[in-house]
């Protein structure tokens, strides 16, 4: 293009790396002709063009196969068609629902199926349906393949993006040519790969680790390609909505105007306080001493002699957690040094063995740190934890999600946040930073109140102080529901502590009867979880002990007798401790209602999760019981479900 506006037979083009290690330039230089470059442009042009002509054809094929897309089941129950409706509307008027539906709703199809009906109508170009579990991912694609129907043949494309460290097909070898085979010529292998997973309706996980060994290239990678290519991707609300996500980013890049619909909404103010949250720990910092070089050790040495002044100068350093008022500009300069002295080593040496070693773990805790401190504010707060341990942790606490949450919702063309409890909404649009004219609604349930039998433990406390005295009768109240009516059970509980307090007594009561009892533990992996579950497939004598909020309390299916019961042996309250109370002095001066925002709402919402568990579909019988006299009180009914009948 050049050649041909300023009539060039020949030029000369140059290449230029500039290496900030040695600050030194490395040209690469070579001549072309004019016939040349025109040769080279319309090689490229063919190849863009017969790409493009592919994508032309499938949206033309997919917005008439919308038009003609029918509902998969017979007719949507009223509940379902209740939020459909909102869902579509949303899409064309480019507003944000905040929907409550409570489980056996089919809210996963009753937000998919309008949404993909939205594309062909309304700006709607893509549709993030984002999730904070696992679970919710494999609903969302066995609802795509069941609106799909004939999934081999729909011009419909749909990609799961997985973790890196969950996709990574060599989790031993570093991300590069020289050490991993699948990223090796990445960019060579990648047109046949993609060429390959775009006659893929649905890239699911395990299509994409078929693709990545057939062709041998990074499945992660490949999906992050695949990501533009796509009408609906199914991924966790972190690809969307952490600090550099790539959903967004690609949706600047390209000004899509994308639907969110992200499903169990409720997890998304502690997920937004977690991704907009800093942390440094002072034994990563100890630990990465020992195998830094120099310089690198001294600036290490630094950060250390700061964050001892620190300590030295918190208001109160005889307790395990304190709030730091301010941070020193020396303790932060100090980190910066570090990372660029960190940076220039790489630079020079990028195989350098240091990559190897807790000093890489710590830099890149040191980046989040100085991302994070970039949009530090009142929404905030700073403290640290396990004093005068030599293991400290240093938090940049987000406490109030709102703002960063908006920042990016505002890129969406329209949003449906949705779960089974969003009561009271004021609390989850104030916190999700959702705009005024977000639409409410509330699903009715289809569940009955003769499907759940509720009873109360009226007599009971299991606060803190109470615990030692409420644990024979809990172990009491147990005993005599399930040898009453046999079948798996759950008992959720406020803490391991409390857990193991009343598993001991369990042993001994249960001894003579033929109940399993199995219990979670703290760090249970991903298959040690899977098996638990599966537990209560396998037995019909079964009782799990739990910690309410945990991996068991929400995003669970246990159909049918699989679960009969849970007993709840907590209101759920979160632990009262200086953060929390800082929280609360927050909430309250900012929303008028600190013990509400910081305890109460937070609590209850994990009680109904976990009661959740019991009726999952309209044929379900069960038992519920509440252990704690609280939730007698007039301000914990009304925030329970209305289908619930508690005398």
């Amino acid at each position: 293009m050049f050649c041909t506006k300023n009539g060039c037979d020949v030029i000369n083009l140059a290449l230029i790396y500039y290496n900030l290690g040695n600050q030194k330039e490395y040209p690469f230089k070579k001549t072309y002709t004019a016939l040349e470059l025109k040769d080279e442009c319309e090689s490229l042009v063919k190849k863009y063009c017969h790409w493009q002509t592919q994508i032309n054809q499938r949206l033309t094929q997919r917005d008439s196969w919308i038009e003609q897309l029918q509902f998969p089941h017979v007719a949507m129950h009223p509940s379902q068609r209740h939020m459909a409706e909102a869902v579509y509307k949303a899409a064309a008027t480019g507003r944000v629902v905040l929907a409550e539906a409570p489980t056996g709703t089919g809210k996963t199809l009753a937000g998919l199926f309008p949404a993909i009906k939205a594309i062909a109508h309304t700006k709607v170009d893509k549709i993030f349906y984002l999730t904070a579990k696992t679970t919710g991912k494999q609903l969302a694609l066995e609802n795509v393949a069941l609106i799909a129907s004939d999934a081999t043949s729909t011009p419909l494309r749909t990609l799961e993006l997985t973790a890196q460290e969950k996709a990574c097909l060599e989790p031993d070898k570093r991300c590069t040519g020289d050490s991993c085979p699948y990223a090796f010529d990445f960019y060579t292998k990648l047109k046949t790969a993609r060429q390959a997973a775009y006659e893929y309706p649905i890239l699911n996980k395990q299509r994409l680790t078929q693709l990545a060994q057939e062709f041998q290239i990074c499945p992660f990678y490949l999906s992050m390609e695949m990501s533009r290519w796509v009408d609906i991707v199914i991924a966790d609300v972190n690809y969307y909505f952490d600090g550099t996500p790539l959903l967004l980013g690609l949706t600047k890049e390209f000004n899509w105007r994308p639907y969110l619909l992200v499903d169990e909404s409720h997890n998304l103010i502690d997920r937004g306080r977690q991704m907009y949250s800093a942390e440094l720990n002072r034994g990563l910092l100890r630990s990465a001493k020992k195998y830094a070089p120099e310089p690198i050790q001294k600036s290490l040495e630094r950060i250390n002699k700061h964050w001892l002044i620190l300590l030295k100068n918190l208001p109160d350093n005889n307790t395990k957690l304190a709030l730091v008022p301010s941070l020193p500009e020396k303790f932060t300069l100090a980190l910066t040094e570090f990372t660029n002295q960190y940076i220039e080593l790489l630079q020079k040496n990028p195989e350098h063995p240091i990559q190897k070693t807790s000093v890489h773990e710590f830099f890149f805790a040191a980046l989040n740190y100085q991302k994070v401190i970039e949009t530090l504010n009142d929404d905030f707060c700073i403290d640290m934890q396990h004093i005068n341990t030599k293991a400290e942790v240093l938090t940049l606490r987000n406490l109030i999600p709102a703002q960063l949450l908006a920042e990016r919702l505002k890129h969406a063309h329209c949003a449906c946040f949705f779960s089974a409890t969003l009561q009271p909404a004021y609390y989850y649009q104030t916190l999700l930073g959702l705009p005024e004219d977000t639409i409410h609604i509330k699903v009715s349930s289809p569940f009955n109140r003769e499907q759940l039998k509720i009873n109360l433990a009226g007599n009971l406390s299991t606060r803190y102080k109470d615990r030692p005295t409420a644990i024979d009768p809990i172990c009491h109240i147990i005993q005599a529901q399930i040898i009453s009516e046999p079948g798996n059970a759950i008992v959720f509980f406020s803490s391991y502590e409390f857990l193991q307090q009343v598993e001991q007594q369990l042993y001994i009561k249960l001894e003579e009867s033929n109940i399993n009892i199995i219990t979670q533990s703290k760090r249970m992996s991903e298959e040690d979880r899977e098996k638990f579950i599966e537990q209560f497939s396998l037995h019909n004598n079964l009782l799990g002990l739990a910690v309410l909020g945990g991996a068991f309390s929400e995003g669970i299916d246990l159909m049918g007798d699989t679960l009969k019961g849970v007993f709840i042996a907590t209101l759920g309250l979160p632990q009262v401790n200086l953060v929390n109370e800082h929280i609360r002095h927050i909430m309250q001066t900012t929303f008028k209602q600190g013990y509400e925002f910081t305890y109460l709402y937070p609590g209850i919402q994990k009680v109904i999760q976990a009661a959740g568990r019991v009726i999952r579909s309209k044929t379900d019988t069960g038992y519920l019981w509440l252990l704690d006299e609280r939730f007698q009180q007039s301000e914990i009914k009304k925030l329970l479900p209305e289908w619930w009948w508690i005398d």
